[in-house]
């Protein structure tokens, strides 16, 4: 899927500003979260990432060099192999929890970033909220369109290294899911 600038633009404003049912697709799909500290943190975590990367999005050239990582929260940086600096706790035992769960090792961050690029198809999901299901719990919710397999594996990635403990899903679900869901 090919991510308009516009709708890169509404994906950012999502992540800090909870949509209205207005704009709800009629199914999204899920991941629930167990996490290893409170929803707040674990969020405020996700979200300072997924800002960035979305911002280069809309202001960058995706033309084959490295993007630049000013934005990006350092312990990313560290903790993707994209720099000197210290891993904190929580992330080094997200990259042994997505190892253990997908089979794959650490992500390289500018890999990661490309994923982000609105001309390539890699990217199967659009951010839509993040809301908690009790202190150490959170359902992740995206939008991919009406599929039910798509990539996501940056978006583990970004779980497990923010504190994520375990990952099920995607499940795709009904709209009214999120709308009873009480929204964060």
């Amino acid at each position: 899927m090919i991510h308009e600038i516009e709708d890169i633009e509404q994906e950012r404003d999502r992540l800090w500003n909870t949509p209205t049912p207005e704009g709800v697709p009629p199914v999204l799909c899920v991941f629930d979260v167990r996490t290893s500290c409170l929803v707040d943190e674990f969020s405020l975590r996700v979200r300072s990432v997924l800002d960035p990367a979305l911002q280069l999005a809309v202001t960058q050239s995706f033309e084959g060099e490295d993007l630049p990582v000013g934005g990006i929260p350092d312990w990313f940086v560290a903790v993707s192999g994209g720099g000197p600096g210290p891993v904190p706790d929580f992330a080094a035992r997200g990259v042994e929890r997505y190892a253990a769960a997908i089979g794959q090792g650490t992500w390289d961050l500018q890999e990661w970033l490309y994923q982000f690029d609105p001309d390539s198809e890699f990217r199967g999901w659009a951010w839509w909220d993040l809301t908690r299901s009790g202190d150490r719990q959170a359902r992740i919710w995206v939008d991919t369109w009406g599929e039910s397999f798509f990539a996501c594996d940056e978006l583990r990635w970004l779980a497990y290294v923010s504190g994520a403990e375990e990952v099920s899903g995607p499940t795709l679900v009904r709209s009214a899911d999120w709308i009873a869901a009480g929204r964060s």
